[in-house]
């Protein structure tokens, strides 16, 4: 690479000297020379030179700094200029704060990239959009589909959000001809320098969590907040936990169970809950580490330790006392996916004594429907070794007859949303009638969940639902609350006391 440095020198030499046309060089003995005219060439041929090695350096530094695709400076370039704008800031006495932003390109992108934008000419275009809203201020990150930029003075978080609807709105318009068929969105997480001592690394972590917080459902852009930040390492403490609690036998998890019941109140069986108390956060609700166990695959040995101690307890129940009871187990969209699920499930009951139709398994209907195909051939194979299937939360999903008539189902589980105000409400009324018929025409089981108070047993009752299951008998017990149950075999119900 040429030397910046020594070409400055010889530029500045070059400007500095006399015109060959109007010079007295002599030779020697001093006479003047005759070789005006080759020097004067050879003056042009340094310049020359000097030009071409002005746009190689030029053209490397472009090689080194600048995205080939976008033409954007890379991410090296936007921590320097994030560390030149707090410096500034913080010795001015203007108002203004400075703004970092990642915006990923959505899914919609993600489909066409490498069948509409194998020349990027779409992606260059997306980063013009996005550059004739921010300037000089766009970068581009260590990914294609993804760029960092900054907002620099501005006056309030007013302004940020301003200027973030306009990028996403910007980046969302239909693409020119020949492309004007395709559009995509994207996702701009933000965060604002509110801290005199907040670092380049800090403001563009934060800006990352906004971004997965965005992604995750909270909208086309988000301005990172303490809040955000506070689940952000709620979650990362929960995946972390969930690796560690998983080497240790899941010890910090315990099951609970919670009675169906038929019309008369006799107990038929029971739903097994898992509840988990951590020694630092407390008490985890099911809502919030599911979730995040079916994201890292931790699920699959949760769900195994679920559905073997749920199984084993009730073994332990029916030898005590007599009964023919059936445990119910959910199985997470992710567990149903497992293509060995039902050599665990038999492992599981061959391992216990159990037969087929002690175990009940609670699916959504979303699980059923992300592969119905893939979904019905575990079904059968699960129902030819006498496996009950009950279909979860039935009525808020994909509900018809038609794929209904194809699943071999045992149970229609009528969702609880349903069930708190169907005394009141009469479209919910009439869904819970017709779920009830459904499930008579298909000669099977209808079981009414969340049912809380006389009245709603009452109307249950009347309409000819099959089971029952909710606080109005019994809420969620540990397996030892649960054996008065077994030896009485039918449960009075409790005056309702709300959770």
């Amino acid at each position: 690479m040429s030397n910046p440095h020594r070409q400055q020198k010889w530029e500045l030499a070059l400007e500095d000297s006399t015109p060959l046309e109007d010079s007295t060089l002599l030779t020697g003995s001093g006479e003047k020379r005759d070789d005006v005219g080759q020097l004067k060439a050879e003056n042009e041929e340094l310049k020359h030179k000097l030009s071409e090695a002005k746009e190689r350096q030029a053209w490397l530094e472009d090689l080194v700094n600048k995205n080939p695709h976008t033409g954007l400076p890379i991410r090296r370039l936007f921590d320097k200029e994030v560390a030149r704008l707090l410096t500034a800031e913080r010795g001015s006495n203007s108002p203004g704060t400075v703004a970092v932003g990642v915006l990923r390109l959505d899914k919609a992108y993600d489909r066409i990239k490498d069948t509409r934008d194998r020349g990027k000419a779409l992606l260059f275009n997306t980063a013009d959009r996005i550059k004739g809203l921010v300037g000089e201020y766009l970068f581009q990150s260590d990914r294609l589909d993804e760029f960092l930029l900054v907002l620099p003075s501005m006056p309030n978080p007013d302004a940020v959000d301003l200027m973030a609807q306009r990028i996403v709105d910007a980046i969302s318009r239909p693409h020119e001809p020949p492309a004007k068929d395709v559009s995509f969105g994207c996702y701009l997480g933000l965060s604002l320098n509110t801290r005199e001592d907040h670092t380049k690394e800090e403001l563009l972590g934060n800006a990352y969590i906004a971004l997965a917080e965005c992604e995750s459902g909270g909208g086309r852009y988000v301005v990172y907040d303490d809040s955000i930040g506070n689940r952000f390492r709620e979650k990362a403490e929960i995946e972390q936990s969930l690796s560690a609690v998983s080497q240790k036998g899941f010890d910090e998890f315990e099951l609970l169970y919670q009675p169906f019941v038929d019309v008369e109140g006799y107990v038929v069986g029971a739903e097994a809950l898992i509840r988990w108390t951590h020694p630092r956060l407390g008490r985890i609700s099911p809502g919030r580490f599911i979730p995040i166990a079916e994201e890292t695959g931790a699920i699959r040995l949760l769900g195994q330790w679920t559905l073997y101690n749920a199984a084993r307890q009730l073994r332990d129940w029916n030898k005590s006392s007599g009964l023919d009871l059936h445990m119910s187990v959910n199985l997470s969209p992710t567990q149903f996916e497992q293509h060995d699920l039902v050599m665990r499930i038999e492992g599981i009951l061959e391992a216990l004594g159990l037969e087929g139709r002690h175990l009940k398994l609670e699916l959504t209907e979303g699980a059923v429907m992300e592969n119905p195909e893939d979904a019905v051939r575990k079904m059968e194979m699960l129902h030819e070794r006498g496996v009950r299937i009950s279909i979860d939360d039935f009525g808020t999903g994909y509900s018809s007859l038609s794929y209904l008539k194809r699943l071999p189902v045992n149970t229609l589980k009528i969702d609880r949303s349903f069930i708190e105000d169907v005394t009141g409400n009469t479209n919910n009324q009439e869904i819970v009638r017709a779920v009830i018929s459904m499930a008579k025409s298909l000669r099977i089981e209808s079981l009414a969940e969340g049912v809380e108070t006389p009245e709603q047993h009452e109307f249950l009752v009347a309409e000819g639902c099959d089971s029952i299951q909710g606080y109005f008998f019994s809420p969620p017990v540990s397996a030892s609350d649960f054996r008065p149950f077994l030896r009485d075999g039918k449960i009075i119900p409790q005056t309702y006391v709300a959770r």
